[in-house]
């Protein structure tokens, strides 16, 4: 069964009379007298009996009515709201967001995404930054905003920009009154930061790895969003992802330039290699690859 022959139906059951119907269709009578037959055939019965002067329903043709009046209508839904997803004018669009980019990064770039398309949805997902490449090869996201990891496997990384670490102390801490600071020394005091096997821990234990330290942890929790919380409460020191200093409550800490012992990472926008993404993805990437961060918060 097929739309032309639904329409052809519809017109037909409708005005009872093939030359018209013919004709308000755009087709020839045998064409249309084709169509009918084809879908008869198909059905299995007749649809219409036909006489030289009327034609008239039967009841298996009165019973396709509200059938074919509604399959037609879920194809006119569906064709209006695919076109409209093509151009933008509605949908959702989903992103699995390590928690640091979550917080610093997406606000803007979204403010900006939904100023040129008002009528999308976002839903974002926090997942930490070593699962994204994860879920993103099993399909459970079309994009993700993570740290490019080391390997990686049937996915594209696109660089936004390099993201470095700062220091935050608390205001009457030693280390307060000085503009900068190398990661060992900041990594000498007690510490708060997140737990294993989080990015940015990684950065710390790697520090102190490599400067033979033994880290005096006080704190460790999962939203980097706390550390500046206990720092604050004098509870330890801790570094940070730059882009994440706007939100750092400089009432009570102090921000430190790290001089020795920084570190790169690219942040990025991650998809799958090899697969058609949607339009509202496709859009998404081009606009936060041009996006202007700032590489000094």
């Amino acid at each position: 069964m097929t739309l032309k022959q639904l329409k052809a139906f519809l017109v037909l059951a409708r005005v009872l009379n093939y030359a018209n119907a013919a004709d308000e269709l755009c087709l020839s009578q045998s064409a249309l007298s084709l169509t009918i037959k084809a879908l008869e055939e198909e059905l299995g019965g007749k649809l219409f009996k036909r006489t030289t002067r009327l034609v008239n329903l039967t009841h298996e043709g009165h019973a396709l009515i509200p059938y074919a009046r509604k399959l037609l209508a879920n194809w006119e839904d569906m064709e209006k709201d695919v076109k409209q997803r093509f151009q933008l004018h509605r949908g959702n669009l989903n992103i699995a967001s390590m928690p640091f980019a979550t917080h610093s990064v997406l606000p803007g770039v979204l403010q900006a995404f939904s100023k040129q398309y008002p009528n999308i949805n976002f839903s974002i997902h926090d997942v930490p930054n070593e699962k994204i490449i994860e879920n993103i090869q099993d399909g459970l996201f079309e994009i993700g905003i993570c740290f490019e990891p080391p390997l990686r496997h049937a996915v594209t990384f696109q660089s936004l920009f390099k993201e470095d670490f700062v220091a935050i102390v608390p205001k009457d801490h030693v280390l307060a009154q000085h503009k900068t600071i190398s990661m060992a020394e900041l990594c000498s005091y007690p510490f708060v930061t997140l737990q294993k096997p989080s990015i940015v821990r990684h950065v710390i234990d790697q520090c102190c790895q490599k400067h033979q330290l033994l880290l005096d942890l006080k704190v460790e929790c999962h939203q980097i969003s706390s550390l500046s919380h206990f720092v604050a409460l004098g509870m330890g020191v801790t570094a940070i992802p730059r882009h994440f200093q706007p939100l750092i409550d400089l009432q009570q800490c102090v921000v430190i330039e790290i001089s020795e012992g920084n570190v790169q990472l690219n942040l990025g926008i991650m998809y799958k290699t090899d697969t058609a993404l949607s339009n509202i993805s496709n859009q998404f990437i081009e606009l936060i690859t041009h996006y202007p961060f700032s590489t000094h918060c």
